[in-house]
């Protein structure tokens, strides 16, 4: 693991005497020349004089949430928001954000169908806008008045038929041997 200060000093990761946390030693040279240098918590040694930062994996761990944070906020996603509305979209349909059954087996099936009726509507969706840029990247002029774009894909085409075939399975074949 390597660490990398602002100004741009590269150095290997090491673990600490008592085995406890992490050190990164940065030559001493370019600290004290560095106009950061009272910023960070990189502290020269009592025999060493070489400045070292220490910090534990849960530091490490905390730091490297909030690069990948910065970096998805840069990118004009935000992910909590993402979360809140898969959150919303599986409560929804109860009243008042409450299941209407009590007990975990109960609870789970219904926030696991809930679920899953939030992921087909999703793909719906998805379907939807991907058949309509295929309609206008085909037929730009008649963008909007094709009868496969106003009756949309449907996905539970697929399951309905899927349905019908294991409700009304095909009667099975009658052997007669004779002689």
């Amino acid at each position: 693991m390597k660490v990398t200060c602002p100004q741009g000093q590269t150095v290997a990761v090491q673990t600490s005497s008592q085995k406890k946390a992490f050190v990164a030693h940065f030559a001493a040279e370019v600290c004290q020349s560095c106009a950061l240098a009272g910023k960070y918590p990189v502290l020269p040694g009592k025999r060493d004089t070489r400045h070292h930062l220490r910090f534990t994996q849960a530091e490490a761990q905390a730091t490297e949430r909030r690069r990948r944070s910065r970096e998805q906020q840069k990118e004009g996603r935000n992910l909590r928001a993402a979360v809140e509305a898969t959150v919303r979209s599986v409560k929804h349909p109860f009243p008042a954000g409450k299941l209407p059954v009590r007990g975990k087996f109960s609870v789970a099936c219904m926030l696991i169908g809930s679920a899953a009726m939030s992921n087909v509507r999703r793909i719906q969706r998805y379907l939807e806008s991907k058949m309509k840029a295929e309609n206008r990247e085909i037929n730009p002029s008649r963008a909007g008045n094709s009868a496969q774009e106003r009756s949309g894909v449907s996905i539970f085409a697929f399951a309905k038929a899927a349905l019908v075939v294991f409700r009304n399975p095909a009667k099975p074949l009658k052997l007669s041997v004779s002689c």
